[in-house]
């Protein structure tokens, strides 16, 4: 018989702090937008601190060395690059909320290197205010939104040349259409149309719209209500015909959404209302799509709440893009992060990420979370048993994110297949179930197979285990064995046998049967020894050999844990009686041992 153990499981830890802000010349308050990935370098910029207070860009390694700040603002040339950067070869472009020649917030480049700092645009109010939401590059050209200002003051989309050359006015807000006003969040590109959303609006809760990349065009997809959202300030991601995106408060627990609409503004639904428990509330950072599922973080909500009117320090979680198989992969402490308030970026399995809070300093913390399959830790064993034993195999692994699928292959068949983390438990075991084994385990981000183990059931061989005493003293002397059941209150010690010592050290085995629950044991012989006499107690395996008298057995022996192949001969031994014991004294101190006894001719 075969079943599936479940036993308990041990979440890896794969959250790592790369960088701690200190509020001070490295900043402190990292942006609202995700950071910039190239090779082995993360790229980000922070709304405060740096040596003028007014905000950095930054750079350090994916494994958290040589963090360094690439540019410190000082307000004439910006201030507060809210919207992070992008880059494009060797230069980074971003946006900075205010600051500039009229205090409205600029367009920048810098290479990535720190050098070449350049103003491409500082905005004057009527050509926008406040560029919070993240730059889009395509074909040379930068396209932007301001969160204000405009012809009608409820903010603007833009492009720009990326040479600073060709600013033009796509689209003002009116604050007091239907359209929404305050674009905070950036845009994105697909087949020549952009997609954005609005914050609020005079008559809704915010709104998701296209616009062509000549300011033609433009349609708002949906108008959200309070009950299906309210406030969607992250970017929308696209994915063929199908934007995701979400909104910060609002849905049925007013904690907000996250949502899925068609480019054609049908097909609209909310695919999670957030709760504002374990789940986390309040979304104001971008979606990242991998495949089938969508990657995020709420800022408030998790498993680790602080005190009202808070709701935690918020999560990293991930989702199908159909609503199914939410998960939390992480809920921040405050310890290592708190309020993530941007979007994630992946480089191979990990994601990036930064909290706007938190950490051992509480200015944020720049984090690393590893997403990766499975990984076999320690893999099952090989090993050799006697029928009608018990056999178990087990595996650790890392990375059990979420649900975790276990299933056990006995000849590439499958066996079991359990959704916790378990071992295969064979129940009275034959020679049938001698064969290669092993275990496919996989969650949300894929499967790994451990490396085949082989399973040789044998047959048994009698024998048990017999207390051996093992004496010193004089090569020629007899040494006296005694044993009492109890030492106190007085003991009463009774002979056993008397050991000629030949060669020493020298075994006793007491086949008393049975043995009782307990025995003490002592060695002494008559006269002063040259040698101190001395015992020590071990269990040793007596195996049972029959036949004929003459006849000459090999027993040989096996580790039960490792190769099936790895036999050893103990001994030859010619029978002098049709059943006699061989006492494997070898085994003392060795991994548990398995027998079996073959004819010579």
């Amino acid at each position: 018989m075969s079943l599936c153990i479940p036993v308990p499981e041990a979440r890896a830890q794969t959250y790592t702090i790369l960088h701690t802000f200190g509020g001070g010349v490295d900043g402190k308050g990292p942006a609202y937008a995700q950071l910039v990935v190239s090779s082995n370098t993360l790229y980000g910029t922070t709304c405060g601190g740096g040596s003028n207070g007014k905000g950095t860009v930054f750079k350090l390694n994916t494994d958290g060395t040589s963090y360094t700040v690439l540019k410190n603002f000082t307000g004439n040339d910006g201030d507060c690059p809210a919207g992070g950067v992008i880059l494009s070869g060797s230069t980074l472009y971003g946006t900075t909320e205010d600051g500039g020649s009229n205090g409205w917030g600029t367009i920048f480049k810098v290479n990535a290197d720190g050098t070449g700092y350049t103003v491409l645009k500082s905005f004057a109010g009527s050509d926008g205010r406040e560029p919070c939401g993240f730059l889009l590059l395509s074909d040379a050209t930068l396209y932007g939104t301001t969160s204000s200002g405009g012809e009608f003051e409820g903010g603007t989309i833009f492009k720009i040349g990326t040479n600073g050359d060709g600013y033009t006015l796509l689209k003002s807000f009116d604050s007091s259409s239907d359209a929404g006003r305050e674009p905070i969040a950036g845009l994105v590109l697909s087949d020549n149309v952009l997609y954005g959303t609005t914050a609020e609006g005079s008559h809704v809760a915010g709104s998701v719209f296209r616009v062509n990349t000549d300011g033609s065009g433009f349609m708002v997809l949906r108008s959200f209500n309070w009950s299906d959202g309210k406030w969607p300030i992250s970017p929308v991601v696209v994915s063929g015909s199908v934007l995701y995106g979400t909104a910060d408060w609002g849905g049925d627990f007013n904690n907000g959404t996250l949502f899925r609409v068609n480019t054609d503004g049908t097909d609209f639904t909310v695919l999670r209302n957030f709760t504002g428990g374990s789940d986390g509330a309040g979304i104001e950072a971008g979606l990242l799509l991998l495949g089938p599922m969508l990657y995020g973080t709420t800022y408030e909500g998790g498993d680790y709440p602080n005190k009202p009117p808070y709701y935690g320090h918020g999560t990293v979680f991930c989702i199908n893009t159909n609503g199914s198989g939410f998960i939390v992969l992480k809920a921040f402490t405050g310890v290592d992060g708190a309020n993530p308030r941007r979007g994630l970026t992946l480089s191979g399995t990990t994601l990036f990420g930064m909290t706007d809070g938190g950490g051992s300093n509480g200015f944020g913390v720049i984090f690393s979370l590893s997403i990766a399959p499975p990984s076999v830790t320690t893999p099952p064993v090989s090993q050799t048993v006697e029928a009608s034993c018990l056999v178990e195999f087990s595996v650790d692994i890392t990375n059990t994110f979420g649900t975790t699928y276990y299933t056990w292959l006995f000849d590439d068949t499958n066996l079991f297949s359990c959704s916790t983390n378990c071992w295969l438990e064979l129940t009275n075991c034959d020679f049938s179930q001698s064969g290669t084994y092993s275990v496919v385990v996989s969650n949300i981000f894929g499967a790994v197979t451990s490396a085949p183990v082989m399973l040789n059931v044998i047959p048994a061989v009698e024998r048990r285990a017999v207390p051996g005493v093992r004496v010193m003293g004089d090569a020629g002397s007899s040494m006296n064995v005694q044993h009492t059941e109890s030492l106190s209150p007085a003991p009463n010690w009774l002979p056993l046998d008397t050991v000629n010592v030949t060669n020493p050290p020298q075994y006793y085995f007491d086949l008393t049967t049975p043995l009782p629950s307990q025995r003490f044991y002592r060695a002494w012989q008559m006269g002063t020894p040259s040698v101190v006499p001395s015992l020590n107690l071990s269990f040793i395996p007596s195996i049972t050999l029959t036949g004929s008298i003459g006849n000459s057995l090999r027993l040989d022996c096996i580790n039960q844990f490792g190769p099936t192949d790895a036999w050893v001969t103990l001994d030859t031994v010619t029978l002098t009686n049709t059943s006699q014991l061989y006492f494997d004294t070898s085994a003392v101190g060795q991994p548990t041992r398995l027998y079996r006894i073959a004819p010579v001719p």
